[in-house]
């Protein structure tokens, strides 16, 4: 059938939060006498939340003592710093913009928490353009099970068989994957050098939005 409902990851294929979460990162490790991190190094870190952040910028085991603590600092730093330095990849805007001319409706599968992903897409002018935003505080469970996508689908009144999960992490593949939708790995986001897209056994694979503006044509 073809695709017509399309549901994106937030973190890492429509919006390049990393200069954010890392810049979160180093105030925690600097308040504690750490040496800084670089955005370079850090960038395949963002993707996994919170905890990997604290977990590799301090070298340390989420069982630690105290790990909870540096991971509410580094929360309730980036609470108040969203989107200072976040903004949506090259190409993004457009692509978004051109689907919607189409008659194609979005929308967003994060495992970011609402509290977080609300004012991150009010400020960058998504949320009155998504047709629907599933969190990763929205359900008991979020990505890599499917229900986070199956939701999404409920609220929207599309078909699984008709939709297309596009996201830069395996986990984004393997939700799409279980609730039934056609998958779609994108290579411009957070996966690190030892767990490329290739070998997440996603439908399809794209390099920038404009190549995934010209699979969605075919596909759809």
């Amino acid at each position: 059938m073809a695709i017509n409902h399309l549901l994106f990851d937030l973190d890492g294929t429509l919006v390049d939060t990393a200069p954010d979460l890392v810049a979160a990162l180093n105030f925690v490790l600097t308040t504690h006498g750490k040496p800084k991190v670089s955005l370079k190094d850090a960038r395949c870190w963002a993707g996994a939340g919170s905890a990997r952040l604290i977990e590799q910028g301090f070298s340390v085991s989420p069982a630690a003592k105290g790990f909870q603590i540096l991971r509410d600092q580094l929360l309730d730093y980036y609470d108040q710093h969203v989107c200072e330095g976040s903004c949506l990849f090259p190409g993004i805007d457009q692509l978004l913009t051109r689907l919607e001319a189409a008659g194609h409706s979005w929308g967003i599968v994060t495992n970011k928490p609402a509290r977080f992903t609300d004012p991150l897409l009010n400020a960058l002018g998504l949320s009155h353009r998504a047709a629907v935003v599933v969190c990763g505080d929205t359900l008991p469970t979020n990505k890599p099970e499917p229900e986070p996508v199956l939701h999404a689908c409920r609220l929207n009144g599309r078909k699984t068989s008709t939709t297309a999960l596009i996201g830069d992490d395996l986990r984004d593949i393997m939700a799409g994957r279980a609730a039934g939708t056609t998958t779609v790995a994108v290579t411009w986001g957070y996966a690190s050098p030892d767990d490329l897209p290739d070998n997440w056994g996603a439908d399809h694979m794209v390099d920038s939005p404009a190549e995934l503006e010209h699979l969605l044509i075919q596909i759809g």
